[in-house]
C-alpha cells in the first residue's frame, strides 16, 4: 500500500532533504494506517489543516488507503 504525503511551507523541513516536501511512503497491506500515523511519524505539531485527496478534513483518525494524497499545511490567515 502506497500513500504520498505532501508537506507545504515550512513544514516541508519535516520530511527528508532532499524530498521537495513530497513522499511516498509504503505500508504492508495488512496494516490500518491513520493519519494521526503520519502526524507522529513526522512529528507535525501545532495549527494543522490536513486534506486527503483535496478534501479537508477534521478528524486525524481517519483510514488511509492505497493511493491516497495527504496534503498538511498550516491555515493561512488574513486581516
Amino acid at each position: 500500500m502506497h500513500i504520498h504525503i505532501h508537506l507545504h511551507g515550512a513544514l516541508r523541513d519535516h520530511l527528508p532533504e532532499g524530498s521537495n516536501g513530497r513522499l511516498t511512503l509504503q505500508f504492508k497491506k495488512s496494516e490500518t494506517i491513520k493519519v494521526s500515523t503520519l502526524i507522529s511519524r513526522f512529528s507535525l505539531d501545532g495549527h494543522i489543516q490536513i486534506a486527503i485527496n483535496e478534501e479537508l478534513i477534521e478528524n486525524e483518525s481517519t483510514v488511509l488507503y492505497d493511493g491516497d494524497i495527504v496534503e498538511v499545511f498550516r491555515p493561512a490567515a488574513g486581516g
